[in-house]
């Protein structure tokens, strides 16, 4: 369910006030009905004056947290994990805010995809640009009896390192997990399928704590 935004034009306080009352720690803000970026509850809160309005706010504090309306769940993940925020702007493909998406929400729509559409699991990976080979990766994944069924790269601002998240036809990856660990591969997060609610939700609280990294 999508949250109100916040507008540029409210205080601090409001705005984590509404941080708070939401369980969020971040929000998207609209200036004029356009979306200006999402601001985290961390920064905020290092502020010295919380009435003084969000627009007053340096501009690195807006960060460009956002998806558009028909990105994939693996990318939305990505999304996430390279913004650091726990809700994200959706737009259309001219720019328009039409709401946002919680972690929470995406994490149950993915555990959905898992388990109802191909049977299997993920992995989010980090590595520099250079270091990407296709062919590497699908050997990895093919000396584990698993075949690549989608393959998303995420870009990770300001630096040349990506995140590439992949998404395999087999549900059981700790083989396949240790190869990439050979392989000096920093894994980021995994996502296993699973019919218990238990591990759906150490596998949310996991997510929370590599976004919140």
């Amino acid at each position: 369910m999508s949250i109100n935004p916040l507008n540029s034009s409210d205080t601090l306080a409001h705005a984590i006030e509404e941080m708070l009352h939401h369980g969020t720690q971040s929000l998207p803000v609209l200036q004029d009905g356009e979306f200006l970026g999402v601001v985290r509850l961390e920064d905020l809160e290092n502020q010295l004056d919380d009435l003084q309005s969000l627009s007053s706010l340096t501009p690195e504090l807006f960060r460009p947290a956002y998806v558009q309306v028909d990105s994939h769940e693996l990318e939305v993940i990505s999304a996430f994990g390279v913004f650091k925020c726990d809700v994200l702007a959706v737009l259309d493909r001219n720019g328009l805010y039409l709401g946002s998406i919680q972690a929470s929400e995406l994490l149950y729509a993915f555990a959905q995809a898992i388990s109802f559409k191909i049977p299997g699991g993920a992995v989010v990976l980090e590595l520099a640009s250079a270091d990407y080979h296709l062919s590497q990766i699908a050997q990895i994944a093919e000396s584990g009896d698993a075949r690549i069924v989608a393959l998303y790269i995420t870009e990770i601002p300001g630096s040349n390192r990506i995140l590439l998240t992949i998404k395999l036809n087999k549900e059981n990856l700790d083989g396949i997990l240790q190869t990439f660990e050979r392989y000096n591969y920093d894994i980021r997060a995994v996502f296993a399928q699973t019919k218990s609610a238990v591990d759906l939700m150490q596998r949310y609280n996991l997510l929370m704590k590599w976004i919140n990294i």
